[in-house]
């Protein structure tokens, strides 16, 4: 039998053929970037770079935030834009209006392109079958198919313009909807806000001790006996049980502070969890941080393998200011790792309290200046370029899974004072 030989370029042609034939289709679902393109932006958002959102992906949630909204603007039927894996399609379509009010969250799917074809999209007009295929798609998801949920939110900042900036404790509430922990929040000229602004790791401390009450977690309101007579927050630290023993995490410090805890690095990367001073732009320059705490520390000190150390427990009480840009423009938030940085840059000034009394019965007031350590810029501030964080512990080495059990942190009726 004679052999066949076909030409090179015959044989590649065939070649590259059967491949495109053959070829896979993408299996991807990723939302890559967000952004949101507005007549007038600055109606809308303190700084302009945050047209731009965070996206946070994991396997358990997804995430899409847009920080730095303008406390008053009209955030119903605005169109984020979105750029999403090649092949795949966005649900609801780019364009369609939602109403972002109040922070809720909007839920934005996409779907892969190997996926597609067996979920078409529904008529736009037709609320019924809108619902219909959200349900489709989040029973798909469950299926594990390829289609990728995410929650899309917009938060507002608040630019603290007062002489005064308060913080008394009395406005907490269970998280929604499991209700498993506190929140707090504050009034911001004379308004409720949307969305808690101080945050605590108790959701991380939720995946340890799930069954926990509460009542039982490290950071707890008090109902009464503030020092105006009203609620103040009580701060523990806690042990994590045998699962945080497991996972080399065997204590929780009770802690509370202005900014979020991002979940999704929780048991990753934990000390960049804790976003400090997010959402939270200064306005004039402070003068000095003060306030009242009762502390009693744990009888045991132990290091994160648990191993007893001959040192007393102390707490953290400190308020921070820094800058929220990066020398590339893009937002600086301070985390776990960074807030403690030796001659971080972007910190410009720091208020803390080094000398403690232990006082199980009478609140101990303090009142601090700053210590400066660069000028603040006027232009810089008139900008809105400076944010400030205020963070409370119970363990003031609880970031490293050190400290003692049962150290109790009572804090209530915070303030900065502004230059005039």
């Amino acid at each position: 039998m004679k052999k066949i030989i076909l030409p090179a370029i015959l044989t590649a042609a065939l070649l590259a053929t059967s491949c495109t034939k053959d070829e896979l289709q993408n299996t991807e679902c990723d939302i890559r970037k967000a952004v949101i393109h507005l007549p007038r932006p600055q109606d809308y958002f303190v700084n302009l770079a945050d047209t731009t959102a965070l996206v946070h992906q994991s396997f358990s949630s997804c995430e899409i935030v847009f920080k730095g909204i303008n406390v008053n603007a009209n955030l119903n039927g605005v169109t984020p834009t979105f750029t999403i894996s090649t092949g795949a399609v966005l649900f609801p379509q780019q364009g369609t209006r939602r109403d972002f009010s109040n922070a809720q969250k909007q839920p934005y799917y996409v779907i892969a392109e190997d996926t597609k074809g067996r979920y078409p999209l529904p008529d736009y007009n037709d609320k019924q079958a809108m619902a219909a295929f959200q349900q489709t798609l989040d029973q798909a998801i469950l299926r594990g198919e390829h289609i990728r949920r995410y929650e899309v939110q917009f938060i507002s900042s608040c630019v603290e313009m007062a002489d005064v900036v308060e913080y008394n404790f009395n406005t907490y509430y269970l998280e929604e909807p499991k209700h498993r922990f506190y929140q707090w929040s504050d009034l911001f000229e004379g308004k409720q806000r949307a969305i808690p602004n101080w945050a605590t790791a108790n959701e991380g401390f939720c995946t340890a001790r799930s069954s926990a009450l509460p009542e039982e977690y490290p950071t707890v309101p008090v109902s009464n006996g503030g020092i105006d007579g009203g609620s103040y927050v009580r701060l523990t630290t806690c042990n994590t049980g045998s699962l945080g023993e497991m996972t080399g995490k065997p204590l929780a410090a009770g802690n509370l502070f202005l900014g979020t805890f991002d979940f999704s690095k929780a048991l990753t990367v934990t000390l960049e969890a804790t976003r400090f001073g997010e959402n939270s732009i200064l306005g004039r320059k402070p003068k000095t941080f003060s306030g009242y705490y009762r502390y009693t520390p744990g009888t045991l000190f132990t290091d994160v393998h648990g191993n007893p150390l001959a040192k007393e427990d102390r707490p953290a009480i400190y308020c921070v200011v820094y800058i929220n840009k990066d020398t590339d423009g893009k937002p600086y938030v301070l985390n776990g790792e960074t807030i403690d940085q030796p001659n971080n840059p972007y910190i410009v000034g720091r208020a803390e309290i080094t000398q403690w009394q232990i006082n199980t019965t009478q609140w101990v007031p303090f009142e601090l200046g700053f210590e400066w350590y660069q000028q603040i810029k006027p232009d810089l501030l008139a900008a809105h370029g400076y944010n400030f964080a205020i963070v409370c512990s119970s363990s003031k080495d609880g970031a490293t899974y050190s400290g003692a059990v049962g150290s109790t942190l009572l804090v209530d009726n915070l303030k900065i004072i502004m230059e005039k």
